[in-house]
């Protein structure tokens, strides 16, 4: 009778025919992102090992990481998914969006995560889209104009088109923090509004959506969005600072965790699942959050060693 989150791996896929599995069996290879990733922060703030402890969590007022120092932080999505497509004994996690054919999803306490299981809750890796501004500087027109558009009903294309869970509530937009914030109803303007490029910065999770979103925009406006965007996206912690040193009022930032900082105004535009990935070689098909709390602090280096395992 099978648990929940019992693997049966088989010595002939991951050692070989013939061979001692115990023997050569090579150890799992933890990947994780960076710190300050809020992919990272995401997984780290709901896996636990059941008895109040996380992979991230503030001790005495200080935020601890429990991950095992031999893992290795990676510091975008492609390079997470191509080291995991590259290695059989390969573990990480990233945005379902961002999920192709090299890799495979496993699920999470018998739990896969699909729209319908991140918008009731019952899929607990999952984290919102929050597109950030400075609220202390002007924006240029071309900039308050797109702003517009992502606050609209214009982007539930984009989101769903990409893979996300557009939000439509109000409260859930407004992240819990502040006034609810509606969706807007986009009004084109007659002409593209003057300014200098569009910078954006952020989180690698969020690539696609922005690139859908970018793209509707100037399609809007006869134009191609090289034109009117600089877009580089290089983590949540990367948004941030941009946006906290923009002064010409044209940098939007990008983060794949909540925002609530002084002197950044932000909403929740989309809501991803965090997908945990292996290798496609590997049998594995479901992990609960404790199992993965033991391979993330390096208690289980071995697929086998998982309860169930011989």
């Amino acid at each position: 009778m099978r648990k929940t989150g019992t693997v049966i791996l088989s010595c002939v896929l991951l050692c070989g025919g013939g061979v001692s599995c115990k023997r050569v069996e090579k150890e799992i290879t933890v990947i994780t992102r960076e710190k300050g990733s809020g992919t990272r922060e995401a997984f780290d703030r709901v896996v636990t090992d059941g008895k109040g402890n996380f992979l991230e969590m503030k001790i005495n007022g200080k935020k601890v990481y429990k991950t095992t120092l031999k893992a290795n932080e990676l510091t975008k999505t492609s390079f997470v998914t191509s080291s995991v497509a590259t290695d059989k004994n390969a573990i990480g996690y990233i945005s379902l969006g961002s999920v192709d054919d090299s890799v495979k999803v496993i699920k999470v306490g018998g739990i896969a995560p699909t729209a319908a299981a991140v918008k009731s809750g019952e899929y607990g890796l999952q984290r919102p889209f929050v597109v950030m501004t400075n609220e202390r500087v002007t924006f240029t027109a071309r900039t308050a104009d797109f702003l517009s558009y992502l606050y609209s009903a214009e982007v539930e294309t984009h989101a769903e088109a990409t893979g996300y869970i557009f939000l439509s509530d109000p409260v859930m937009r407004a992240g819990g923090a502040g006034s609810p914030v509606e969706v807007y109803n986009f009004k084109r303007k007659a002409s593209l509004p003057d300014g200098e490029k569009i910078v954006v910065r952020g989180s690698t999770s969020v690539e696609k959506f922005i690139n859908a979103a970018a793209k509707g925009y100037a399609e809007g406006y006869g134009v191609k969005p090289t034109a009117l965007f600089d877009i580089q996206l290089e983590g949540s912690s990367v948004g941030r600072k941009a946006v906290e040193e923009d002064v010409n009022g044209n940098v939007i930032g990008l983060s794949s965790a909540t925002v609530q900082q002084d002197g950044i105004r932000s909403f929740n535009v989309c809501l991803d699942a965090v997908a945990v990935i292996v290798n496609k070689g590997n049998p594995i098909e479901d992990l609960s959050v404790e199992q993965l709390y033991d391979i993330y602090v390096g208690k289980t280096t071995k697929f086998r060693l998982l309860e169930g395992n011989t």
